[in-house]
């Protein structure tokens, strides 16, 4: 400790993970053989952070690790991420935040898991610029895919993102621990969502989709592999 600067000594004892962010001269090499957060992770937060990569591994999104990585604010739990856009100079940060599931009580509230971030309107409009991307239009979500957990959450967030890049307004359930179907049920009724596309562990494996429509008439099941159109043409 002797060798940190002052104000990495006052953090030390505040918030030690603080000292993971100094920009203080010489850091770096301190840092470089301090011990790796990655090693001390507990049951739990190993487990959140492993389904974390594997939900954007199957998004194909692409994501780079940084366990030095520290957002000012101290109620943030588990991850935290921050958000680049290539082409926009040294400043290439346009977003950042992380999960928070102990503030609603530690204010008072009930005990709600929460994640939030904050982004800067400028630099992503120029970063949009820069890549030559129009903005789509903000369309109400006419579809609602619903999951039960597991294995159904990562097929119902690629259908998600395969649906919107299709530019049908989907939206996502909201099913944390196994939701029930007649709770997600009633979210889609709540948004006034046409269609409910339920996933299931059978749906999952036949790769066929289960639809739902709330406006009354029959359920049907269609392939995965045409349901774009099936959507479109609905």
């Amino acid at each position: 400790l002797g060798k940190l600067a002052p104000i990495d000594q006052e953090r030390m004892q505040k918030n030690p993970l603080r000292v993971l962010d100094s920009k203080e001269p010489g850091m770096d090499n301190l840092l470089a053989n301090a011990p790796h957060i990655a090693d001390h992770l507990c049951e739990d937060c190993e487990t959140h952070f492993a389904d974390l990569r594997k939900m954007l591994d199957a998004l194909d999104q692409p994501y780079t690790i940084n366990f030095r990585l520290v957002r000012g604010i101290d109620y943030y739990t588990k991850t935290v991420f921050e958000v680049w856009a290539e082409g926009i100079g040294a400043q290439a940060a346009v977003c950042g935040g992380g999960r928070y599931d102990g503030l609603a009580e530690a204010v008072g509230g009930p005990s709600t898991p929460g994640v939030g971030f904050g982004s800067g309107i400028e630099r992503i409009i120029l970063g949009l610029k820069e890549q030559g991307v129009e903005p789509p239009a903000a369309d109400q979500p006419t579809v609602m895919v619903a999951h039960f957990g597991g294995v159904t959450k990562e097929t119902a967030v690629q259908l998600t993102y395969q649906l919107r890049d299709a530019g049908i307004g989907t939206r996502l359930a909201f099913a944390r621990n196994r939701r029930s179907m007649k709770s997600q049920m009633r979210e889609a009724n709540k948004h006034d969502i046409q269609y409910v596309i339920i996933l299931g562990e059978s749906e999952v494996v036949e790769q066929m989709a289960t639809i739902r429509p709330l406006a009354g008439g029959d359920q049907t099941q269609v392939p995965f592999a045409q349901l774009i159109d099936w959507l479109q043409q609905a």
